[in-house]
């Protein structure tokens, strides 16, 4: 009779059209308390909290789309996409332990999404990646000078800092696509105005050194970009917006996903007359993606991009300039094979990318960088994760001053490393784990870098983790071989970062945290004397000390506000970065419409490094409608500096006052 009980109850759940997932670790242990959301192609999205048996039922029929997170691991989707077969098990993988802020890209605005840091560059109106991450993190600060373009070279802008860490131009802190570290073989940098939209997926931030994972650079932080892939059949989407001082940006992404490959191809342009005159910028950017299942166990995929852009830069208002400009093409590819297998999992990638510069000082230059890494995780035992790889990475270029006929030469530089993490959890609210990195460079010798940490979950909802890390940045081509006074003796420097954090959920709606962090960089790498006698040496020190707090609300089912501040104090803040940043958005989904008003505070600041000029502190305001027709289309309109202030993030460089923005986008 029992049995005869639960065909009927099963027959009936069919009937409503039920789907049960159980969420499982490695080795195959309930996972109670993740959160798991089921979305139809309807749009119906329904999201629940697994119980003590790792089980979520959701009144929904496939095909559907699932998402787990659950704390101490990776996120997973996957796509089920026929009835029937009983419970749908989904394994989680352990993630190791690391302070970071993850930021959504491509998701339409979701209100169930949970009250947690992910958050959705769409809704802010952010330009780039990094005018997504300045708007969004308050430890971090962006340079600008004008409405769209960052530029090189003098007066260059896009320097991205991380608690005060980042250096001009930024070699302090690191950017990875795909897991590629991405920088100018030369000059050790990236190249911001290259790191549009177009292809992206999401973008998250790991705050403190990192580079127990990615050596040299990532002495500060880690902006890591990871590149758009299609979920589940064919997906095109096209966005565009003109508006003011003749900017226009337009997206095109499209791509597939089948039974055991996908595709995507991405194209981006950007241009604007620019706020100033001779302030004009334009770039266009591409990208072809392809992946293919070879087994249950294997997967290869191929990542290819290029791209191209030209920048005016008008000078400072006391001494403007014209016809000044740099023009830079840049590609590169990544070819990666993943394995998951049970307990274990990993990825080997070979990565290239190269560049070419050409700027009116007479400035020219070719760089390339190749490289080749791979990291294997293992599930040793119930609580027990080992992640260990190795890296290998060539890079350099030529470089000449045609105005000057100057010849830099050519140089190359090859670093080598392995490195090993781990993770321990001894009980359900202990999680430890520790880090080492050896990196052995033709030119610096050998260096190594250790990370520890530990967290301990107070109670339910609330939890206090420390952790104390090494970062290292090796000197760049630049300083050793090229300008402003070449030092091939110099050595790496460094930066021991001590922190803490505690972090309070105390009801599903509303979550929150507070960083304190002690970070001591030596070895500094500076300019000493008068030109023309400068010189290049390791003689800098700093101690940077900082607080960090966030906090998130959902207000009610449709109503979300997000707040960051930040307070940094140094004993030697570098020019153009504020003591206080503040961060604040307010999102309301009223169904027809999407509104999202944010705003940016940002501190004094000092606008020389003889700390004799000061910039004043601003607030930008952004407000952001979009309005959806049907399910293809989207309106949207934007106002930026809503407050229409008169500021400079540069000195010499007035910033636009309010500036509008409108346009669409079509999804099918």
């Amino acid at each position: 009779m029992r049995s005869f009980c639960l065909l009927l109850l099963a027959a009936a759940g069919a009937v409503r059209g039920q789907t049960t997932v159980r969420v499982v670790d490695l080795l195959d242990a309930s996972v109670p308390g993740a959160r798991v959301e089921a979305r139809a192609p309807s749009g119906d999205t329904q999201a629940k909290r697994t119980g003590p048996d790792g089980q979520a039922v959701f009144d929904l029929a496939p095909p559907l789309s699932i998402r787990v997170a659950a704390e101490g691991f990776e996120p997973a989707s996957e796509a089920i996409r026929t009835a029937g077969g009983g419970t749908r098990v989904i394994r989680l993988r352990p993630a190791i332990l690391r302070t970071s802020v993850d930021v959504v890209v491509r998701d339409e605005p979701d209100p169930m999404a949970p009250a947690e840091t992910r958050l959705e560059i769409e809704r802010t109106g952010a330009r780039t990646v990094l005018d997504a991450v300045d708007r969004l993190v308050p430890g971090a600060f962006v340079t600008r000078r004008g409405v769209m373009g960052y530029g090189i070279a003098t007066n260059g802008t896009g320097a991205l800092s991380i608690r005060g860490v980042g250096g001009s131009p930024n070699t302090g802190v690191l950017v990875v696509v795909d897991g590629r570290p991405d920088f100018m073989g030369l000059m050790g940098h990236p190249l911001p105005d290259f790191y549009t939209l177009s292809d992206a997926a999401t973008v998250t931030v790991i705050e403190g050194p990192a580079s127990v994972l990615y050596g040299s650079n990532a002495m500060g932080g880690v902006v890591e970009i990871r590149p758009w892939v299609p979920r589940e059949g064919y997906s095109t989407r096209l966005t565009a917006s003109g508006g003011s001082f003749r900017t226009g940006q337009y997206n095109l992404s499209h791509g597939a996903a089948f039974e055991r490959g996908w595709y995507s191809v991405n194209a981006g342009a950007a241009h604007t007359a620019g706020d100033r005159q001779s302030s004009a910028f334009r770039n266009q950017d591409g990208t072809l993606t392809a992946g293919y299942l070879l087994s249950p166990v294997w997967r290869a995929s191929l990542e290819g991009r290029y791209g191209h852009f030209h920048v005016e830069d008008p000078g400072p208002v006391v001494a403007p300039l014209a016809n000044s400009y740099a023009r830079v093409g840049r590609g590169g590819f990544t070819a990666s094979l993943d394995n998951a297998a049970g307990r274990l999992w990993g990825r080997a990638r070979v990565y290239s990318s190269f560049g070419k510069h050409l700027i009116t000082d007479g400035f020219r230059s070719t760089d390339r960088t190749i490289g080749v890494r791979a990291d294997q995780n293992v599930a040793l035992a119930p609580g027990l994760t080992v992640q260990f790889g190795a890296d290998i990475v060539n890079y350099g270029g030529r470089a000449r001053n045609v105005a000057r006929s100057l010849n830099f030469g050519e140089h190359t530089l090859t670093s080598a490393a392995g490195f090993g993490r781990a993770q321990w959890l001894p009980g359900r609210r202990l999680r430890l784990h520790s880090g080492l990195r050896y990196e052995s460079n033709s030119l610096f010798g050998a260096t190594t870098a250790p990370e520890f940490g530990a967290a301990l979950t107070l109670r339910e909802g609330y939890s206090l983790a420390v952790e104390a890390a090494k970062g290292y940045r090796n000197p760049t081509i630049r300083e050793l071989y090229l300008f402003p006074a070449p030092n091939p003796n110099l050595l790496p420097e460094y930066l021991w970062n001590y922190q803490a954090t505690f972090q309070a959920r105390p009801v599903a709606s509303l979550s929150a945290s507070v960083t304190a962090y002690y970070a001591d960089l030596t070895n500094l790498i500076l300019t000493t004397g008068r030109f023309p006698n400068l010189r290049l040496l390791n003689t800098g020190s700093v101690l940077n000390r900082g607080i960090e707090t966030t906090a998130r609300w959902r207000a009610a089912r449709r109503v979300t506000l997000q707040s960051g501040y930040a307070w940094l104090r140094s004993t030697n803040l570098p020019p153009y970065l504020p003591r206080h940043k503040f961060n604040f958005g307010f999102d309301v989904d009223a169904g027809k419409a999407f509104l999202h008003f944010g705003a940016m505070a940002v501190g004094e600041r000092y606008g020389n490094a003889q700390r004799t000029v000061t910039l004043d502190s601003y607030t930008l305001g952004t407000l952001k409608v979009t309005v959806p027709l049907g399910r293809a289309w989207r309106l949207h309109a934007l106002v930026d500096n809503l407050f229409n202030q008169d500021y400079q993030v540069l000195p010499g460089y007035p910033m636009p006052g309010a500036n509008a923005m409108g346009g669409f986008t079509l999804s099918f």
